[in-house]
């Protein structure tokens, strides 16, 4: 039988954290969906998630929109989610995104829209400074969310996500999405999640630190906003 959901989780090296995100999964999803866990660890991550009944793909080159891509190109669902393997992406919120996408063409979990409780002090801090400045850069591109623009927690149906033509293989994967679903005319929403701890810590978040990811990530949204105005002005004087 096909399966109605496609979970994908591109994982490097998060041998303790796969668990608990695997485990963390909704029966009431698990039971119509299929797992991925596209993988380019050197650790036993691909080991754990196979154990766990997991579909495992092996990448030979790195890269997080790599992995979403070969993730979807192996998988089978009407409605693709995609999950980051590192924990703190709460798996339990998955149907509350489902819910908004009834009425939505990409729905993101957002950090930020809101504090939580259970909330990690350091990850509130760090994604409030965080959308200090990237949130105003998103939003001269017309991507008016609330939360984190940049999250890995999202769904999206399949027939929308080919329409996209994603390129990029690296972490500029999200806002690629996020811009062409803008040019796409797309209803975006987001649903609020806690600033869950990084299992591993977050000195080994392979994104955080990588300025050559947030450079492209900025250049890549800037190029976007150049272009918008540039078609706004041919609009208004084409004659």
């Amino acid at each position: 039988m096909q399966p109605q959901y496609s979970i994908i989780i591109p994982t490097k090296n998060e041998e303790e954290s796969i668990a608990k995100v695997l485990c963390c999964i909704p029966k009431k999803i698990k039971d119509y969906s299929e797992i991925l866990v596209v993988d380019s660890s050197t650790d036993t991550t691909p080991i754990i998630a196979n154990k766990l009944g997991t579909k495992v793909i092996r990448l030979k080159r790195s890269g997080k929109g790599r992995a979403m891509k070969v993730g979807v190109e192996n998988s089978r669902g009407k409605i693709l989610i995609f999950l980051d393997g590192d924990g703190t992406d709460p798996p339990e919120y998955i149907p509350k995104l489902l819910q908004k996408l009834k009425h939505a063409n990409l729905v993101l979990g957002s950090r930020s829209l809101k504090d939580f409780k259970r909330d990690d002090l350091a990850m509130r801090m760090l994604f409030k400074i965080n959308n200090l400045s990237i949130k105003p850069l998103f939003r001269a591109a017309g991507l008016h969310i609330k939360g984190d623009p940049l999250a890995g927690f999202r769904v999206i149906r399949r027939t929308d996500w080919e329409n996209l033509e994603l390129k990029s293989n690296d972490f500029a994967i999200e806002a690629e999405m996020n811009l062409k679903a803008l040019e796409n005319d797309f209803v975006i929403d987001e649903v609020a999640i806690p600033h869950l701890k990084r299992i591993g810590g977050l000195l080994n978040s392979k994104f955080g630190a990588n300025l050559s990811q947030w450079s492209k990530i900025v250049n890549f949204t800037l190029k976007h906003i150049k272009n918008k105005k540039n078609k706004r002005g041919a609009a208004k004087f084409a004659k």
